[in-house]
């Protein structure tokens, strides 16, 4: 992770820069997966029995996730979390009740004064989204303290605040390139985000099948084995979100995309490169 600031001098970039470590850490322990004292950890283990009071920063990123779900009609969904411990990328929440098999975004239910109830015992996991969020947060965070130009890279998620633009490599990883490396796709980003999403490097097998850390919300599938998208869009939380989706969907996702005004640059299986939405 990296954050870059123009615009200040020394003392108070470096203020501004520890204010923005600082307020990705704190959304990295509302929402980890891991962590027993997270708001995540503790929704699992009792929303569905009882109303569970969040922090403002969860509350938004849940409500924000429902939306996306309602828009992607469930292909992006947090309530993932039973199939990623199934298959190994993330550890069973320690006394957390079985999730229903059939729980989906449709059993999380907001409530007034920041709680969240479930409807039905389900297992949330908030990495499809939450990392966006922080970067967004980041770089606000930043911006207030005076910085003219500003960058967050929190590792394919990264957002740029000010008139300078900044370089992207879009580095696939797949085996199969054939692109020299002095050849590889290039994006430039100024006051907008990209994010990055691909399940080529972290497959395994589950059950003799290959799985990834990616799934389609309403068939509780693996997708985007064989594929890579970086999707640009105004805010990173929405530009994360998106990955997912178009790693989903594919060309489905182009209405989508359109409606965030947020545009993708999908590579496939076969080393073709497609740009969907806004852009297209």
């Amino acid at each position: 992770m990296s954050i870059k600031v123009g615009g200040l001098d020394d003392a108070a970039a470096h203020q501004a820069i520890d204010a923005g470590f600082a307020v990705i850490e704190e959304i990295h322990r509302l929402m980890s997966f891991h962590e027993g004292a997270s708001d995540v950890s503790a929704l699992n283990r009792g929303a569905s029995t009882a109303p569970v009071a969040v922090a403002a920063h969860t509350y938004h990123v849940i409500r924000g996730a429902l939306e996306f779900s309602a828009a992607s009609g469930g292909v992006f969904d947090v309530t993932i979390g039973r199939q990623l411990v199934a298959w190994g990328f993330l550890p069973r929440p320690d006394n957390a009740p079985d999730p229903d098999p059939q729980a989906s975004w449709r059993d999380i239910e907001l409530l007034e004064n920041g709680q969240i109830r479930f409807r039905r015992p389900l297992w949330i996991d908030l990495g499809g989204i939450a990392k966006g969020y922080a970067v967004d947060c980041a770089v606000e965070k930043i911006a207030a303290l005076g910085a003219m130009q500003c960058s967050v890279n929190a590792g394919g998620d990264l957002r740029v605040a000010g008139p300078d633009a900044e370089r992207v490599l879009l580095r696939t990883d797949a085996a199969r390139d054939t692109v020299p490396p002095d050849t590889v796709p290039v994006l430039e980003i100024d006051n907008g985000s990209l994010a990055s999403s691909s399940g080529r490097e972290q497959r395994r097998t589950y059950q003799d099948a290959d799985v990834g850390p990616h799934v389609h919300g309403g068939r509780a599938v693996t997708t985007g084995l064989d594929s890579f998208v970086s999707v640009v869009a105004e805010r990173c939380m929405v530009a994360d979100a998106l990955t997912k989706v178009v790693l989903a969907q594919g060309d489905e996702a182009e209405r989508l995309l359109q409606d965030y005004g947020a545009t993708a640059y999908l590579h496939n299986a076969r080393g073709d490169w497609r740009v969907l939405g806004r852009g297209k």
